[in-house]
């Protein structure tokens, strides 16, 4: 019998640790996906001047960000920047006949390492022309950042 409280006592821990995982699961599973919120995030332009707040102008639904692909941006080179509780990064992403030419972290101080996002995400901004990407799991808050830094450059490069 002294065996049985303790099988008890492993199902009822096992049964707590799946259902912390799962609710952790599906409450951070729509943020992978999620725009970026309304004045989170900042940056400057590439002359170097403080970037406008992203305020109103932030894209509110699905079909917003959709549409996104199709943007035509000003030429040039723009730099955006984001922080978390994990760190800071920022990019500089070049707008060459209105389309996204390239992109480059320039600035990388995160928990983890910047290969885990770093040239994948790039190559997403690139093919989808688009801020909005797919997160790297296991490097969430490195991913927020860098989708959060690319919005800012493209809300620069939208005038």
């Amino acid at each position: 019998m002294a065996g049985r409280p303790n099988a008890r006592l492993l199902a009822l821990c096992s049964l707590a640790v799946g259902a912390i995982y799962a609710a952790g699961y599906v409450y951070t599973e729509p943020a992978a996906h999620a725009v970026p919120a309304a004045g989170t995030v900042s940056g400057t332009t590439a002359a170097g001047t403080p970037a406008s707040s992203v305020g109103s102008s932030s894209p509110q639904s699905s079909s917003a960000a959709a549409s996104s692909s199709a943007t035509r941006y000003n030429d040039g080179t723009y730099n955006g920047s984001a922080a978390n509780a994990y760190g800071t990064l920022s990019v500089s992403v070049t707008v060459s006949g209105g389309r996204i030419q390239s992109v480059q972290i320039t600035s990388y101080n995160m928990h983890y390492p910047q290969s885990f996002i770093d040239p994948q995400l790039n190559q997403e901004v690139l093919q989808s022309q688009s801020y909005n990407v797919m997160m790297v799991s296991g490097a969430t808050a490195s991913s927020d950042n860098f989708v959060q830094a690319v919005y800012n450059a493209l809300q620069n490069a939208r005038g």
